[in-house]
């Protein structure tokens, strides 16, 4: 259970814990309990629920045990990046947030089906949007996708002679895309999402003219 700190006393913290069956505690007599506080540089409850739910999507989907996976990711990340062995337990908000959009990109490119939209999931927003360009996986629902360019190609301008490279773009499926152009500005704010500048390496891999 995660809970909210709702009151500073000078000799007491009032923590607010949502719970479904607060007469159970009566009939156990529970009157104490542990409490841990995040001091904003470790890994943030949220940022723990967020890796295991993909690590147990990940699990279902291949059949591996979560522990398993969670420390097979662990070492293909720090192969890949020179860092240091961490612990989800302990580790920096940074280490957490590398690590979530690393389970990210792997589901993306490897098409594993999540209990919930991975825009949920992530934790840098920034990344998981070109990651979802990358693997052309529709930004808000993960669906197959198409690229939708914020800066308007316009009428009857050939794709073929554009310079794509600088462009903003979001990969989105054909509802959502349909959507952006009846009203993009309330999609994106609905979402929280946005474009992103198209680099040379995004118009290689989504073969479109980079210019340069």
């Amino acid at each position: 259970m995660r809970g909210r700190i709702t009151e500073y006393q000078d000799d007491y913290v009032m923590v607010r814990v949502p719970i479904n069956n607060a007469y159970g505690f009566e009939q156990k007599q529970i009157t104490e309990c542990d409490v841990k506080f995040w001091d904003g540089r470790t890994i943030s409850p949220e940022q723990r629920k967020k890796a295991y739910a993909i690590l147990n999507d990940i699990a279902v989907w291949s059949g591996h045990a979560q522990e398993f996976l969670k420390e097979w990711f662990k070492y293909k990340l720090i192969a890949q990046t020179g860092g240091e062995y961490f612990s989800l337990s302990n580790c920096t908000v940074t280490q957490a947030r590398e690590y979530i959009s690393f389970l990210i990109d792997f589901c993306l490119k490897t098409n594993v089906p999540t209990s919930k939209p991975l825009l949920e999931y992530t934790d840098d927003i920034g990344r998981y949007l070109y990651s979802c360009l990358i693997n052309r996986k529709c930004a808000i629902c993960g669906a197959r996708a198409e690229v939708h360019h914020v800066d308007r190609v316009g009428m009857g301008r050939n794709r073929k002679d554009i310079i794509h490279e600088g462009m903003e773009a979001i990969a989105l499926c054909h509802r959502h895309h349909l959507e952006a152009h009846e009203n993009e500005i309330e999609l994106f704010y609905k979402f929280k999402v946005y474009g992103i500048k198209l680099d040379a390496y995004l118009c290689s891999k989504l073969k479109l003219n980079g210019g340069k």
